[in-house]
């Protein structure tokens, strides 16, 4: 009897001993891990920050203005280029000017436009 005590003493140790050893190979594991993912995150910080500085330095206004007078060829701004919208034409009806210069021609057949359709009007063809 005393010898399955002892055996199964000697049982309980070692496998306390392996799930102790195998904790503590997680617990390894789980720690480079978190490691590399801080080296990781380090490096994306960093990245992030070269990004914002070449963005200040790319969006500098005196660079904008420069590039601008470069290569865009702008006018100073007039206070007499802002309109009111009362000050706006209305706008005229929407013409098929390539159809009516083809009709013009006799090279097209007068059609019927989809107001014309209702109302059962023909666009007018060429004078004989």
């Amino acid at each position: 009897m005393i010898k399955l005590l002892h055996v199964i003493a000697i049982g309980a140790l070692v496998s306390s001993a392996v799930y102790a050893y195998s904790i503590k190979y997680e617990t390894t594991l789980a720690a480079e891990h978190l490691q590399k993912l801080k080296t990781k995150t380090q490096r994306e910080r960093d990245a992030i920050q070269v990004l914002k500085a070449e963005w200040q330095f790319l969006n500098r206004p005196d660079r904008v203005q420069a590039l601008a007078e470069r290569h865009l060829d702008l006018q100073p701004f007039v206070v007499t280029q802002v309109v009111k919208p009362s000050d706006i034409p209305n706008r005229g009806p929407k013409v098929d000017t390539i159809g009516r210069k083809l009709e013009d021609l006799g090279l097209s057949v007068p059609t019927e436009t989809p107001k014309s359709a209702r109302t059962g009007a023909t666009t007018p063809g060429p004078m004989p």
